[in-house]
């Protein structure tokens, strides 16, 4: 579950953005697209997993923690 606040690095920000609008992504994919080295955006993506924002996909993608939404839809 993500933290009450909003990531407040702009990197981090640009990250969660782009996965909600391109869905899962490998650290390779968002590295290119926001011109910014890989271990830049694997650091931040670790940060984003621990904080609760993102989650591992199969292929080392990151994605949207939806979790949340999905047990508020079923009830859970």
């Amino acid at each position: 579950m993500p933290t009450d606040e909003p990531p407040s690095d702009r990197s981090e920000r640009e990250i969660l953005e782009r996965l909600a609008d391109d869905g899962p992504m490998t650290v390779p994919q968002l590295a290119d697209c926001l011109a910014t080295h890989p271990v830049t955006i694997d650091r931040r993506c670790r940060d984003l997993l621990r904080a609760g924002y993102v989650r591992r996909c199969s292929g080392g993608a990151f994605a949207l923690d939806d979790s949340e939404d999905e047990a508020r839809a079923t009830g859970d």
